[in-house]
């Protein structure tokens, strides 16, 4: 009994160190990776994300207004600008334009009071004049650069910026980026100004001469997110809400399905490095045959004007009668009664015969 239950025990051994052993290699029991049942495991605390106005990195002190603005990138990304989490103008929008893009706000009440967008490349600068001068006093002036600010700059409208605050508006020029708040009547100069010269050769991120302002974009969009207003909140809150917060509007690319397919040909063009001047097949056909519908209508025209004319009216009517006359006789005896035709056979035989004589 004693023999034979040794190498019982011995293989028993044997299994448990083998089992042992692979456990140990592949398996880990570290508490960490366990996961427990909820009732079983502690409660969590999760921290709420607050979420801060216009997406700035930390929030504005009390009886502050919050606000944030963007620059154009060159002519591509339009500006934007956020006030007490309502987006004033943005390219969503569909409210911004090259040149000056200018927001008016109640300093007070923090009331959107209006916004427009200037051309300062080709539109006329006398607008942006009267602009200026009919801003009321104690109103906050957001104002953003898109594409170029700074071609019909002229010196009046410097002054008129210099008098809200600004301290680089007599630097500005073509394709600079700036972006600024200042108010009506502000004594001294607004510590809220950003602005960057189009130097292509300095640009730090190397973009082409068409779009320095992209370097100008990604400053401020970091830069700015950790300023806020300066003008106090007004002491009682018991404004209307819709003055101030934005209306949701549709899309037009998502709202109509012309404009998915316009925009999705578009996608494909610039995918398969197509120009946006080059048209589609069915459109270059549609052209094609309108034209030639308007060549044939000219002609159609011209001729009918030379018809008209009298010499080419008898030039006509002589044709006719030509070829009238030029008929052969047999084409018109063919509908003729049956007496002519044999009146004009005994004719001809006459005729023979009397030829016939002569000879």
């Amino acid at each position: 009994m004693r023999v034979s239950g040794l190498p019982r025990l011995l293989a028993l051994i044997f299994v448990l160190v083998t089992t042992w052993i692979f456990v140990r290699s592949y398996i880990s029991f570290n508490m960490k990776t366990i996961r427990l049942p909820r009732w079983m495991a502690g409660s969590v605390h999760k921290e709420k994300l607050v979420k801060i106005k216009c997406g700035l990195s930390k929030s504005c002190p009390a009886n502050f207004f919050a606000f944030k603005i963007v620059s154009g990138a060159a002519n591509v990304v339009g500006p934007s600008m956020c006030l007490e989490d309502h987006v004033i103008m943005s390219p969503v929008k569909n409210n911004v334009g090259r040149g000056l893009n200018i927001a008016l706000v109640n300093g007070t009440t923090g009331t959107i009071l209006g916004q427009k967008s200037f051309d300062m490349y080709s539109g006329d600068p006398s607008l942006l004049v009267k602009f200026l001068k009919e801003i009321p006093a104690g109103t906050l002036v957001l104002v953003a650069s898109y594409d170029d600010p700074g071609t019909k700059l002229n010196d009046e409208i410097r002054q008129l910026f210099s008098n809200l605050g600004s301290a680089y508006t007599k630097q500005l020029g073509f394709r600079d980026s700036w972006v600024f708040l200042g108010a009506k009547d502000l004594k001294g100069k607004s510590p809220f100004e950003q602005f960057l010269k189009n130097n292509p050769d300095t640009n730090k991120y190397e973009a082409p001469p068409l779009i320095p302002a992209a370097s100008m974009y990604s400053e401020i969009q970091r830069e700015r997110a950790d300023i806020g207003g300066l003008m106090a909140r007004p002491e009682y809150r018991e404004w209307n809400p819709e003055l101030i917060k934005p209306k949701k509007l549709l899309n037009p690319v998502k709202a109509s399905r012309s404009h998915q397919e316009l925009h999705r040909e578009l996608l494909m063009n610039h995918k398969r490095g197509l120009g946006v001047d080059s048209k589609p097949e069915l459109q270059r056909v549609l052209e094609h045959r309108r034209r030639n519908q308007l060549i044939k209508k000219k002609k159609e025209e011209l001729e009918a004007k030379r018809l008209q004319c009298p010499f080419e009216q008898e030039l006509l009517r002589r044709q006719q009668r030509l070829n009238q006359l030029e008929k052969p006789p047999e084409k018109e005896e063919e509908h003729a009664p049956e007496f002519i035709k044999v009146r004009e056979n005994l004719r001809r035989i006459a005729t023979l015969t009397s030829e016939e004589r002569v000879l």
